[in-house]
Formats: C-alpha cells, structure tokens, sequence
C-alpha cells in the first residue's frame, strides 16, 4: 500500500508543554515518521504509543489503592488513527498525517475535509467512507469493525476513563481530532514509597484521615485551614493528622517555618 499510496504516512510529534513554540523556545523533543503500508503503519503505531503515553493515578476510597489509568484509553487513539489512515485525502501529496502530543492533549489531523453530508456536529452518527476499499480491506483484516462506528468507540472510550469530549474541527480542508488527558493535574508521579504505604494502612486509618489524603489527592496541596474546613474537624486534630503523615513519609510540608500556619502539605513526590 505504501508505494501505491504515497502520502499513507503519520508524522508523531512531541513537544514539552502546552503549546508549539518555535526559534530559542523550540520545544519539539521527539519527532517521528512512520512509513509503510497502512497496517504495518498502525501495528508500529500501537506500539509506539503504548511506550509513549504515560499514567497517572487516582485514589480509590472505597479501598485506598492507587489505580492506574493512561493518559488516554487505546481504543481512542487507536481509533482516531484507523479513521485518519482510512479516510484521509490520498490525493492531496505531500502531507502526512499529524500525532501531536502535548502534556495535556493529542492531537490527530488529517487532510481532506469532511464529505458532503458529514459534519463536526453528525460525525459520531453519520456514515460515510471515503476510500471504501481501503475501509474494506482494513475491516477484513479486523482494524475496524462497522463503518463509522469507530468513532463512536473513541467517545465511549474517552466517557469510560472520566475524561473530556473528544473535540472534533474542521479547518482549511483539514480535519482535526483532540483527545484531552488528566496529567495535568497529575504534575508529578507519587513516589512509589507513599503508594505502598498508604495501601498498606488504608483499612488503620478513620474517615478524617481518609478525607485529607483524597483532598490532597485531587488538589494537589493545602494547608491545614483548607483540610480543616474540606473535612469539617478542627485544626489541632487535622495539623496531628497531617504532622503524623510527615513523619510517616506519606507528606511533605512545604515551609521551614515551625509556625507557619499557611505551610502547604502535598504527597511525597519522586
């Protein structure tokens, strides 16, 4: 498929941070072309990204593990790839299409606007085939199932792992695809030691104690005010709690100051 269709190639880019700069704050840290036929293109590609997209944690209260999620679910990225490879405009030469992988989405574009009768609105319901063998071959071979119905399986997907609409756009003759993550709020991964620790102890701990290791969680940092009002227990009983987390390894407390009553407390880092 690779010499016949010349322009069946993905471009994957990432750059560190939330937006492309360019000259002195160039921030491209990897950049990669695949080229092949169109399977070979999406098995190297699944596992590329399996390699490349990283996990992040969330806490879960009813036990006190960690769980493991990926930035994305496969089965979008996956899927917004296949559609891309499956209907992009071969005719137009000369451009690939675009991964853009930044710390807080992916982007997937691809040349060629929409047909017709499909919109950014219709896209999830609508029908439509633009390179029909192609879309055959690939259903043969098990890379898609029903046409179109991929795309409904990158929003199941994305609403699955708790995470935002993918956004469809169109903008001249391209077609864009944005996948929003999480890690953001995830700046950097718990350190191994904390999770252990905290699993280990979960069922030793009372509900308050609970309650200030998942605000601290999904919020990144407080101070005992803060605890003391998200948790609606007085401030000596929350500052023991937190202190005792300290000393535990579970916090850390971010002032020098032994008086300091605006110290912010987060999860040990690594």
């Amino acid at each position: 498929m690779s010499t016949s269709i010349p322009s069946a190639s993905v471009r994957y880019i990432r750059y560190e941070g939330i937006e492309a700069l360019t000259g002195v704050n160039h921030n491209v840290v990897k950049d990669v072309r695949f080229e092949n036929n169109i399977p070979n293109i999406i098995d190297e590609l699944r596992a590329f990204l399996r390699a490349s997209i990283k996990d992040y944690y969330f806490l879960n209260m009813e036990d006190g593990k960690f769980r493991k999620v990926p930035e994305y679910p496969e089965e979008a990225w996956l899927e917004g790839i296949v559609n891309a490879l499956c209907h992009r405009s071969y005719n137009v030469q000369g451009s690939a299409i675009y991964i853009k992988h930044f710390d807080n989405r992916l982007e997937i574009s691809n040349s060629g606007p929409l047909p017709a009768q499909v919109t950014v609105e219709n896209i999830k319901t609508e029908r439509f085939a633009r390179n029909p063998r192609i879309a055959r071959v690939l259903e043969d071979m098990g890379y898609i199932r029903q046409l179109n119905e991929g795309v409904s399986r990158i929003y199941e997907s994305m609403e699955k792992s708790m995470l935002s609409v993918p956004e469809y756009k169109q903008e001249n003759g391209t077609v864009y695809l944005t996948l929003r993550n999480k890690i953001s709020e995830h700046s950097k991964t718990i350190h191994n030691s904390v999770v252990e620790t905290v699993e280990k102890n979960w069922v030793n701990y009372n509900a308050t104690q609970r309650s200030i290791l998942n605000y601290l969680f999904y919020n990144h940092k407080a101070n005992i005010e803060e605890l003391s009002q998200a948790t609606d227990i007085n401030i000596n009983t929350i500052r023991g709690y937190a202190n005792k987390f300290v000393a535990d390894g579970i916090l850390d407390r971010l002032s020098d100051k032994l008086r300091d009553i605006n110290a912010p407390y987060v999860f040990k880092k690594l």
